[in-house]
């Protein structure tokens, strides 16, 4: 992955999928802080609209009912692409033993 390229290639896409899921895992348990607000809002927004059975061009129209979901998709990935990218070199920098308890040895008393 260029760290540079602000839109993911599509030999990028199947790794920034399998990562994102650790991310937003990463996120939750607030051992990773750094996705900005605006992304994490576009992907929810996004993820709703796909839902969402309501398009602006109704599905039924060929070829133009499907660019709107694809524009939503596009632009999804774009914004996960670059915080992904980011995550990745955050956790390779930070890495994190298997097993978190921890390994001291017990104290002689």
């Amino acid at each position: 992955m260029n760290p540079l390229r602000p839109t993911p290639k599509l030999s990028d896409l199947p790794r920034l999928l399998r990562s994102s899921p650790a991310m937003f895992r990463d996120l939750i348990q607030r051992r990773y802080r750094k996705v900005p607000a605006g992304t994490l809002t576009g992907v929810v927004l996004g993820l709703i609209y796909l839902i969402n059975p309501l398009d602006l061009i109704p599905d039924v129209l060929p070829i133009f009912g499907v660019v709107d979901d694809s524009l939503v998709v596009g632009i999804v990935l774009a914004l996960l692409s670059c915080d992904v990218k980011k995550y990745l070199s955050w956790k390779n920098s930070n890495p994190r033993p298997n097993n978190t308890r921890d390994l001291t040895p017990p104290a002689n008393h």
